[in-house]
């Protein structure tokens, strides 16, 4: 079963290393179905948005999960939301709140007029296109606390790894079919 492969993947082991915390970035506005599902879990979780913004977009928010290898959360996020461009997979040995304030830098980007955007990194249809596409400066602040970023491929039936040696990005294609 592909999310069995997806389990072995996110919590694999690196020899000589503590195992790393293993995250989802959710993007809640995916599918209705998915902010209370969050809510419901009994995984520690933290919406991106902070304060009233957080209030509001609550249904549609982005959220940060740390997730258990054998939590029914998981097991639903992955049957139900690969391939649905739903989630993005961080392996850190961060803490949750280190993770939010990390990537809450990212939500918001700006133009040369400075009017500005929302950035959907977490969305795994980004998330592969933007990596690829920065520099070493770009990749080091991006990734800060980030060990790993593991995504959908535009074929769900491919897992993509994302890491860096050095300052250089590197990308592993895995067939999970």
């Amino acid at each position: 079963m592909a999310s069995d492969q997806i389990i072995n993947r996110l919590w694999r082991p690196v020899e000589g290393r503590a195992l790393l915390n293993v995250y989802a970035l959710v993007d809640a506005a995916r599918s209705e179905s998915i902010y209370p599902k969050i809510m419901g879990a009994k995984l520690a979780s933290v919406c991106l948005h902070r304060g009233k913004r957080a209030e509001e977009l609550a249904w549609v928010a982005p959220y940060l999960v740390l997730l258990q290898p054998e939590d029914l959360f998981t097991h639903w996020l992955l049957d139900k939301g690969w391939g649905k461009s739903r989630v993005s997979f961080i392996r850190s040995s961060a803490a949750l709140n280190e993770l939010n304030r990390h990537f809450r830098n990212y939500l918001t980007v700006y133009d040369e007029e400075g009017k500005s955007y929302f950035f959907r990194f977490y969305d795994p249809r980004v998330l592969r296109t933007y990596l690829p596409t920065c520099n070493a400066e770009e990749l080091k602040t991006i990734f800060g606390p980030v060990e790993n970023f593991i995504v959908e491929g535009e074929d769900p039936s491919l897992l993509l790894h994302f890491s860096m040696a050095g300052e250089a990005l590197q990308k592993e294609t895995v067939s999970i079919a």
